[in-house]
């Protein structure tokens, strides 16, 4: 599934929760449906470089609602990495070519998450939050190209391995009016967001 898919699903998903979880507005002279308690945002996270080898950063994008009379939220989210690695098709080399003119140099990973989200509130705007899901890793090799070679200077090569790790973080998130502002840590590294509350 590509990325663009994957952003369709979820803006489905979105879709379909809002019509799924809506709440007729209680003042009688109402004629509208009310929005449910709920919130839209993306996040950005800066990923380690040295656990689990996924370079740069990831974007992530979740839908949480808030039950404001039980104190607690749930949601859903998608992350992935910023820079989608590619392997380099060199069709017209021969594989023992390919490995004879070149040096290894690292392992490089694609990685999506799906997971989910729960919390806790303190307060009307403070609140704790923790998500639990299932990260899928795709395993590319770097390679670069020797001193007398026609091969590309630096070219990835998928190496078919793939893997699921459990994933796991934690964070808090604080509401000011319209907007919900997250703050995470995770063994991946730190990720900040920002989500718009519908009903702000």
């Amino acid at each position: 599934m590509t990325i663009k898919e994957q952003i369709r699903c979820l803006l489905l998903l979105l879709f379909l929760s809002s019509a799924a979880l809506a709440q007729k507005n209680n003042d009688p002279f109402a004629r509208s449906a009310r929005l449910p308690d709920m919130s839209v945002g993306v996040g950005l996270n800066y990923n380690s470089q040295v656990k689990f080898k996924v370079p740069g950063g990831s974007l992530n994008g979740n839908i949480t609602y808030y039950n404001f009379d039980r104190r607690f939220l749930v949601g859903i989210e998608y992350t992935f990495n910023l820079k989608q690695n590619k392997a380099t098709l060199l069709e017209e080399n021969d594989p023992t070519v390919i490995a004879a003119q070149s040096i290894f140099s690292k392992l490089l990973y694609n990685h999506s998450i799906y997971s989910l989200r729960g919390g806790w509130m303190f307060n009307e705007q403070l609140y704790l939050v923790t998500g639990i899901g299932l990260e899928m890793l795709e395993q590319f090799s770097e390679l670069k190209a020797g001193e007398i070679s026609n091969l590309p200077e630096v070219f990835l090569q998928s190496t078919g391995k793939k893997s699921n790790l459990f994933y796991l973080k934690y964070g808090i998130q604080y509401k000011r009016r319209s907007f919900i502002y997250d703050l995470f840590y995770s063994k991946r590294g730190i990720g900040v967001g920002i989500n718009y509350f519908l009903n702000g």
